[in-house]
């Protein structure tokens, strides 16, 4: 069966309109939840993993060091369930790697802007003029932590198969279009995408475990075949390619691991400077 990722303006109506959709399709419904279970897996504070989805690095916040490796954890698990499909997805960043499984139906949901002020309003006790200016920064800060975490701007229409706007359509109505929509021959599981899905699932449990240790490192699936790219300095590079693939060897599925080493032309710099 399918997937449904929904991503929103408002963590609060996605999850509304996720949980309905999810009854209405009679599938599961998968969301924040599902941090305790990465928690737990990785030793992670839950509290810094819901930091790690909301906001761009800074030096007050999480490094991007630190920020990425809790997306690789959170990916990590939320790709594992995903593969059980019949799920709707919601507060996970799915939608931005997701990428190329062509069963997942993305969805944009976009509030009603006077529920959005309101809510505003109400959260932070603040007039409606500085509730306008607050959403105008959380949006811009949204597109920020996008691009930062995965060079791609969620704000973007076209980055979804499904946009729809709340201030002409209903909550309901726009649950019944979402559940049409996931029944179209196109969102049904094919050979192809089940592989795509496959492929993504063990590059992220390879990621998780890599980035540990290196947090430079881009990891690609085909089968059983994995592909890290990472960068090192030459004298360094065989220890590095090494470690890698004693580390990815030992990880369920994984049968070759090949290893593509640039140079790491930053640190070249900083050291040819002392």
């Amino acid at each position: 069966m399918s997937i449904i990722i929904i991503a929103s303006d408002s963590y609060k109506t996605g999850r509304e309109i996720s949980e309905k959709v999810a009854e209405a399709a009679g599938y599961a419904c998968m969301d924040r939840e599902l941090l305790k279970s990465v928690s737990e897996k990785y030793n992670a504070p839950e509290g810094k993993l819901i930091r790690a989805l909301e906001k761009p690095p800074s030096f007050m916040g999480l490094t991007s060091k630190l920020r990425n490796l809790y997306l690789a954890y959170i990916q990590e698990v939320t790709l594992s369930r995903l593969l059980e499909d019949n799920v709707v997805c919601h507060g996970l960043a799915a939608h931005l790697y997701i990428l190329g499984v062509s069963h997942a139906l993305k969805v944009r949901i976009l509030s009603d802007p006077e529920r959005l002020i309101s809510e505003m309003t109400a959260q932070e006790n603040v007039a409606r003029k500085k509730a306008i200016n607050l959403i105008k920064k959380r949006k811009a800060l949204r597109k920020r932590w996008s691009i930062a975490c995965f060079n791609m701007d969620e704000n973007e229409p076209s980055g979804y198969d499904l946009v729809i706007s709340l201030s002409q359509i209903e909550p309901d109505e726009a649950v019944k279009t979402v559940v049409d929509t996931v029944g179209y021959r196109k969102f049904k599981p094919m050979t192809y995408s089940i592989k795509c899905l496959k492929d993504k699932e063990l590059a992220g449990r390879v990621r998780a475990v890599l980035m540990k240790n290196f947090s430079d490192v881009k990891v690609q699936a085909n089968g059983s075949t994995v592909i890290v790219e990472t960068r090192a300095l030459k004298r360094d590079k065989q220890k590095k390619t090494e470690a890698i693939k004693k580390l990815a060897g030992e990880i369920k599925d994984v049968g070759i691991v090949e290893v593509h080493v640039f140079k790491d032309i930053f640190r070249q710099a900083v050291e040819s400077d002392r």
